[in-house]
């Protein structure tokens, strides 16, 4: 296979453009499963209701809190872990934690062991993203960088559109058959034939990373060895950068406190307030996240990388804003539509636009982070989004429907009042990000 042409071809002689590709399909697949073990829960709001007896609340506590609460706490002792160690190794381990928890899901009982499954689900999904970005960073120029960690974030849009259309379809067809026999298992319900299917393949993704070489690190700090840098240099760094920082993190938490909602609920709103069955449910709102989602990944990325080609440094940024814009207004028109087919139009849009401005908000981390420290900063970065996106994003839409209409058909109204409020906010914050992102430029020329 031909090595790479490109002006940085001495310093990634080491590897071929294929194999650079191969990695970050690697990746791409790997995300892809982790979301469709994160969000398949998604799908199965009405038969877990059933058999646990579960408000609308409780499911948002296992959408969110459940996945988040170990997720955090452990991504950043993972990203120092990124740094330091093999983070081939790491990724691999990651994917097949959490697949295994994802098939321990399918054996609780009640909500407890859920939750505790659930948390289990996020201790191994922390490890991922951070060995992911830190990786591909290490195996393109920076200069070819959007394109690839765009595609990475691919995984999760790809990952989450086919968790939908995965277990609606799943979920409808064992529902059709009614109780289903395992060997030395015996009766089960659908809900947990789901979570046995969609769990298992990653056992397998996981040792594929076997076949992944550790790249060089790029863009080190002056030092010999990583393990001379202290957790103090790094809080240093951060307090450093906090004006840029700040806004970065909080614009992509922000667009994903709003896309978390939607994912989390609108297959739900289209089975209350459209009427539609499970497996339709999730074939429509999963091709609007597969088309709107992959399309704009991809052309975000495409764009973001030719205005740097032509000299904007903060092409992903400007990108970001532009993406955050477009969803607007059809993330808060979309819950209330009485039309089925332009509220999953609109939703579509949504999540173009919101999808695209998160997966761009990395590509600024190598030109602000040294190597040495991407693996802990990016890891914090995980743990904003996670808080406001996972965390909070579904449990607000839950609550307001819960407490505040206290009717489960006004859930397009919480939807809607959550996305109004927030993108314009996430827009706001896109500017002043780019704003001291240049300012930064400025400081280091």
């Amino acid at each position: 296979m031909a090595k790479s042409t490109h002006n940085d071809g001495a310093e990634f002689s080491w590897r071929s453009e294929a194999y650079a590709w191969f990695v970050v399909g690697l990746l791409v697949l790997s995300f892809t499963f982790a979301m469709i073990d994160r969000m398949i829960l998604t799908l199965l709001v009405e038969p877990l209701k059933a058999d646990f007896g579960l408000t609308d609340t409780q499911i948002s506590l296992l959408h969110g809190l459940a996945f988040t609460l170990l997720y955090v706490i452990v991504g950043i002792p993972m990203g120092w872990l990124v740094d330091r160690f093999s983070r081939r190794t790491i990724a691999g381990v990651s994917v097949a934690v959490w697949s295994l928890m994802t098939v321990f899901c399918g054996f609780s009982g009640n909500f407890v062991q859920l939750f505790l499954s659930r948390m289990g689900v996020g201790i191994g999904e922390a490890g991922i993203s951070p060995a992911a970005n830190s990786l591909i960073a290490d195996y393109f120029p920076s200069s070819r960088l959007s394109l690839p960690i765009t595609l990475y974030s691919v995984g999760g849009a790809g990952g989450v559109g086919l968790a939908l259309i995965f277990s609606g379809t799943v979920v409808d067809y064992l529902g059709q058959l009614g109780q289903v026999t395992l060997p030395l298992m015996g009766e089960i319900h659908a809900w947990q034939a789901s979570f046995f299917v969609a769990g298992l393949p990653g056992l397998l993704i996981g040792a594929a990373y076997l076949l992944v070489k550790e790249p060089p690190r790029r863009g080190r700090k002056a030092v010999e060895d990583a393990t001379d840098l202290t957790v103090s240099d790094t809080l240093t760094l951060l307090k450093q950068r906090t004006g840029f920082l700040v806004p970065h993190f909080l614009a992509s938490a922000t667009c994903a406190l709003v896309v978390l909602s939607i994912h989390s609920w609108m297959p739900t709103l289209l089975i209350r307030s459209h009427g539609v069955g499970v497996a339709k449910a999730g074939l429509f709102y999963g091709l609007a996240v597969l088309i709107g989602g992959i399309g704009g990944l991809i052309g975000s990325g495409m764009i973001s990388d030719w205005l740097a080609r032509r000299g904007r440094s903060d092409s992903h940024i400007v990108t970001a804003i532009a993406c955050t814009v477009l969803a607007i207004l059809p993330a808060a028109i979309a819950p209330l539509s009485s039309n089925l087919a332009l509220t999953v139009i609109l939703a579509g849009i949504s999540v173009l636009g919101l999808s695209s401005a998160i997966a761009l908000a990395p590509v600024a981390l190598p030109a602000a982070i040294p190597n040495e420290m991407r693996g802990q900063v990016y890891a914090l970065y995980l743990l904003v989004v996670s808080i406001l996106g996972y965390a909070v994003g579904p449990v607000l839409v839950a609550l307001l429907t819960d407490e505040v209409f206290q009717d489960d058909m006004k859930i397009g109204w919480s939807m809607a009042i959550v996305a109004a409020a927030a993108t314009p906010v996430a827009a706001g914050l896109w500017v002043l990000s780019r704003r001291q992102f240049l300012k930064f430029n400025r400081m280091q020329a």
